[in-house]
């Protein structure tokens, strides 16, 4: 869900070639994309119903982890990165999966999906005000400071009838959401770092250091006493597994590659609408007004933060 500018390398997986159109396949991946990672929260409210969040993230990766191996070793790709991509593939390992999927999970254990995808999507705001500090061709500007305001106000009618009435048990569930999106927008400037590398490549090592992370972390914080879950609650595992960490990393460089960070930057809208919807149908999930309402102004401050002119005087 974040804006990536630099260029990627073309990978046996994804063409890498930019197209000259938009066509309509574009469009299809694109949706596809925003609705596998819609439906990711709807698949963790299940899967978290019995198991405990960092286990049941620590299992999501290790399954992942196996199929991205299985990959590079059909495809007989060698790892190839420095010493310093390696740290910056561990820092994304962290704030890219380990502990925002763990954050997530530990959420909607409390608050509906639907109220976690709406969360998630104030994650390109936040990331415009980091760009701001830590690259030379992202500055702030009127637009973007507008922008972020709305974001803020957004947030403010979510939080607002909670704190008023009190319940901060949902209030601190949707604080770790937010959390998990402030995470994320830290890891897309370190994203912004190693995009050149080959996408399995990436991906498999990301996921690799998670398990590493996770596994330890689920036995010392929750150690839960290892019993198969129902079948339904195992599912969703396996479609996290497969579908939002494995189908979707390949998607998006696909995208990205054919169409460039503008029109890929679109999945900022379409991931949370996708996600309420998903919430809505699927587990009946019946949000409040501030909740539609924050929606909305959330993803106004997106489309007002697409529309920035580069050319307005830094602040």
């Amino acid at each position: 869900m974040s804006e990536i500018k630099s260029p990627i390398a073309k990978s046996k997986f994804s063409r890498g070639e930019r197209q000259n159109i938009v066509s309509s396949y574009d469009y299809f991946l694109l949706f596809l994309l925003a609705l596998i990672w819609g439906s990711s929260f709807m698949m963790q409210k299940i899967a978290v119903s019995e198991v405990a969040p960092i286990t049941m993230t620590a299992w999501r990766q290790m399954i992942a982890a196996v199929l991205f191996v299985l990959i590079l070793l059909f495809a007989k790709m060698q790892v190839k990165a420095t010493a310093y991509e390696h740290f910056l593939l561990f820092m994304s390992a962290i704030l890219g999966t380990a502990l925002p999927f763990s954050l997530i999970s530990y959420g909607v254990t409390q608050i509906d999906s639907g109220l976690a995808a709406i969360l998630m999507g104030a994650m390109p705001l936040v990331t415009i005000v980091l760009a701001h500090f830590t690259s030379n061709d992202e500055a702030l500007n009127l637009t973007k400071l507008f922008a972020v305001g709305i974001g803020i106000f957004g947030l403010i009618v979510l939080f607002w009838p909670s704190l008023i009435l009190g319940v901060t048990d949902n209030v601190m569930a949707q604080a770790l959401v937010m959390l998990a999106a402030i995470c994320y927008a830290v890891n897309s400037i370190i994203t912004k770092k190693i995009i050149h590398l080959e996408a399995p490549i990436v991906m498999a090592i990301i996921v690799l250091w998670s398990v590493v992370i996770l596994v330890p972390a689920a036995l010392m914080f929750e150690n839960q006493t290892w019993t198969m879950p129902g079948i339904e609650v195992s599912a969703a595992i396996v479609v996290l597994a497969v579908f939002p960490t494995l189908v979707a990393a390949f998607l998006m460089y696909e995208v990205i590659g054919r169409q460039g960070a503008g029109f890929f930057s679109q999945i900022n809208f379409l991931v949370p609408i996708s996600g309420v919807f998903m919430g809505l149908i699927f587990l009946g999930e019946r949000l409040s007004w501030n909740a539609w309402a924050a929606l909305a102004i959330i993803l106004s401050g997106v489309a007002v933060s697409r529309r920035w002119n580069s050319t307005q005087k830094r602040i």
